[in-house]
């Protein structure tokens, strides 16, 4: 278990977005380091491919000389005072180990040999005019004054570069603040209930994008909040205004219940008003703040709507079912779980003209589903969910409530509400 979540601290560690103080620094060091290495390599190679230039250029000069003096006075193999060089007429005359080593594709030229513990040697080759061969060898490893002036070099380069990476780290933490601090803060603020007008407190020293990013964020948050304000006032002006004619038209139906009146005409204009009654407050809700509203028993709000709906399926061959436990808990008003499941119900009814509706309850969780033409399949002129399924939506997203519909792998249509069940 304890490795287990170890693994899945790592995971998000990895997949947690990095910030932008670090991406700069994290790059900006990487383009240095890897700018001082390339130039390092570039020096040392300049310094081994300069000091191999300037034996060649001494065995070069030397072996011009030789071959252009008395050639006949000198024995087959003898010293040049010149920086210790040997010279050498014809193969005969010179060690094995380094005949074998002279690349006999160069006759005029110069030649470098690496002869591990012997030395390191540059052989310039020249032609004789009666057809032997002088062969002047320098070992070059005496005078090799590179390879411990290379190794002072990096030392002075790496303390060079670590004061320059110090120096360079303090202006680009400076200059990374300067942007990440003022986005942090926006980031924060954006979290937050503030009005935009409080909320981006810049820093004089904030770059000028950030400034015109917090003001066009501020600009848009208030159109957006007048916005909100004028659907809130709306939502909550026309739900008042219905509410005076509903109180009217339910009291009617009330006397009229009360003096005897029966009939299917009667029923449905008690559910129509009951319906109008329901949608009225739906609507009032969108006006409010979700985090007001009270749990209700969406099982028995389900009882309700099957029975208030049941005879929308009147004259066709369509039963209503309804499985799961006795309570469940949903974390909406009842008045807009009445609406949430009435709509998806009365979809149902309208679509199935023959078959079985079912609903399943369960906790988190509640399910509508028909054997009707299937979502999306219907008819033209007959699709559709009208202004209910736009309702059931905004509700939805007003009290943090899943809603997906979908057409059923078989037949007809499947709509489900989901929450967190804590």
């Amino acid at each position: 278990m304890k490795n287990r979540t170890v693994t899945r601290n790592r995971l998000a560690s990895k997949n947690r977005p990095a910030r932008v103080r670090g991406l700069v620094l994290r790059n900006y060091m990487g383009a240095a380091l890897a700018s001082f290495g390339l130039f390092t390599m570039m020096i040392v190679i300049f310094g081994f491919d300069l000091e191999d230039e300037i034996f060649d250029f001494q065995v070069r000069q030397t072996a011009d000389r030789l071959a252009g003096g008395d050639i006949g006075a000198l024995a087959a193999a003898g010293t040049v005072r010149s920086l210790d060089m040997q010279y050498f007429i014809g193969r005969q005359a010179m060690p094995d180990w380094l005949a074998a080593s002279l690349d006999d594709s160069q006759p005029d030229g110069t030649d470098e040999i690496f002869a591990e513990e012997k030395g390191h040697f540059h052989v310039a080759v020249r032609p004789l005019d009666d057809g032997r061969t002088l062969y002047v060898v320098l070992n070059a490893r005496p005078y090799i004054r590179s390879t411990p002036q290379i190794k002072s070099y990096l030392v002075i380069v790496g303390v060079m570069a670590g004061i320059f990476l110090l120096i360079s780290l303090f202006f680009i933490h400076r200059m990374t603040r300067k942007v990440s601090r003022p986005l942090e803060d926006m980031a924060a603020a954006l979290g937050s209930d503030d009005t935009a007008s409080a909320r981006f407190d810049l820093t004089p020293g904030a770059p000028a994008e950030l400034q015109a990013l917090a003001r066009a964020i501020e600009e848009r948050d208030r159109r957006i909040g007048a916005f909100l304000d004028r659907e809130r006032a709306f939502n909550r002006d026309a739900s008042h205004e219905l509410r005076t004619p509903l109180a009217v038209a339910t009291g009617a139906a009330e006397v009229m219940e009360a003096s005897g009146i029966e009939g299917k005409a009667f029923s449905r204009l008690k559910t129509a008003l009951r319906d109008m009654h329901l949608l009225t407050e739906g609507i009032l809700w969108l006006g409010r703040e979700a985090a007001r509203a009270t749990d209700c028993d969406v099982a028995t709000v389900c009882r309700d709507c099957t029975a208030a709906y049941g005879h929308l399926a009147d004259g066709r061959e369509v039963s209503v079912h309804l499985d799961g436990p006795e309570s469940v808990t949903m974390p909406v008003p009842e008045a807009v779980a009445h609406v949430l499941v009435g709509n998806i119900l009365r979809n149902a009814l309208a679509y199935t003209d023959r078959g079985d509706i079912r609903i399943q309850v369960r906790p988190g969780c509640v399910s509508v589903s028909d054997t009707g033409v299937g979502f999306g399949k219907a008819e033209k002129g007959r699709q559709g969910f009208g202004v209910g399924l736009s309702l059931v939506r905004r509700l939805c997203t007003h009290f943090d409530i899943g809603f997906d519909v979908t057409a059923d792998t078989r037949q007809g249509t499947l709509a489900c509400l989901t929450w967190p069940v804590v």
